[in-house]
């Protein structure tokens, strides 16, 4: 199945339904960009929505553009196929259709759109429930598909502006609490505009190897632990990401750091798929780049060599 029509299939019927390969979309390296230890660690998704991550849980966002996998820290997970990953306790987010909150028609894309085709994916039942979230009397939806009697999926769907999607195999405390925390970003964050923007236009200028503009703006501490040269040497050992199509998708936060994950798409050939990430730090109050992480190496503002 072609990457467009999988991505196509997702938005319309709810996130990861079915057991398809997803080994195409990921790279080989299976690191995990995970953010400093804090109180409270967020996603913030450019699709505006965001949620807490539990602290057990580490983010991934490079499977699937526009979708997130939380797992275990240290877990190991095999991603030959989407079934794969949620049997491992895997929990996914993703946003599915924007409805601007209205509950009427929410509940008829879910009965209408959403069951079906997740009763079809999995030639088994579903059961719809509806509520009204207890901390701000959202609309939910909870699909609950059963095959056999063993339940295969669960989705539960928060009617937001941008209704948001969180699935999971297991009812856990992670995959309750992601759900509860579900909330729009431009709502909670009064500078999510100026992050989003912040992060895509440091992304155009790597993929346009502005990087005299990317040092002037940087971080003090990268500044001074690396050189407009050093940038051009570490971009030369990852060129072909050059001739590749930037995607971000959105960024992790906490109070001390921000990061995000670039994907780089061969729309021809998946397998070719590499990611990339920018970390920042603040600097009087403003959000800086602080580490520039590449295929075949980084530079950074830490205390260490760059990697070679």
């Amino acid at each position: 199945m072609g990457l467009r029509l999988f991505l196509a299939l997702l938005i319309a019927v709810g996130l990861f339904l079915g057991g398809l390969f997803v080994s195409q979309f990921t790279n080989s390296s299976r690191a995990i960009v995970q953010t400093i230890d804090q109180k409270k660690s967020y996603y913030i998704s450019f699709d505006d929505y965001y949620y807490e991550v539990p602290k057990q849980k580490a983010v991934d966002d490079r499977l699937v553009a526009g979708g997130q996998f939380l797992y275990n820290f240290g877990a190991g997970i095999k991603t030959n196929t989407l079934d794969n990953i949620f049997d491992d306790g895997a929990i996914a987010v993703q946003a599915l259709i924007p409805l601007n909150g209205d509950n009427e028609a929410f509940e008829r894309y879910i009965n209408g759109s959403v069951k079906p085709s997740a009763e079809g994916a999995f030639k088994g039942t579903a059961e719809v429930t509806f509520a009204d979230r207890k901390i701000d009397k959202a609309r939910t939806a909870e699909v609950t598909v059963r095959k056999d009697g063993a339940v295969i999926r669960r989705q539960y769907i928060v009617n937001l502006p941008q209704s948001v999607a969180v699935i999971s195999k297991d009812d856990g405390e992670a995959f309750r609490s992601i759900g509860a925390s579900v909330g729009q970003a431009s709502a909670k964050f009064s500078d999510y505009e100026r992050m989003k923007l912040l992060v895509l236009a440091q992304s155009f200028m790597l993929s346009n190897r502005m990087f005299d503009d990317m040092y002037r703006l940087a971080h003090e501490d990268l500044r001074g632990a690396t050189s407009v040269e050093a940038i051009n040497r570490l971009a030369d050992k990852s060129k072909d990401i050059f001739t590749l199509q930037a995607k971000v998708s959105g960024s992790n936060l906490t109070k001390d750091e921000m990061s995000a994950t670039i994907h780089y798409v061969d729309s021809k050939n998946p397998a070719n798929n590499k990611t990339g990430a920018l970390a920042f730090r603040k600097q009087a109050g403003e959000w800086k780049l602080f580490t520039l992480q590449l295929p075949n190496g980084s530079v950074t503002g830490a205390t260490q060599e760059p990697t070679q």
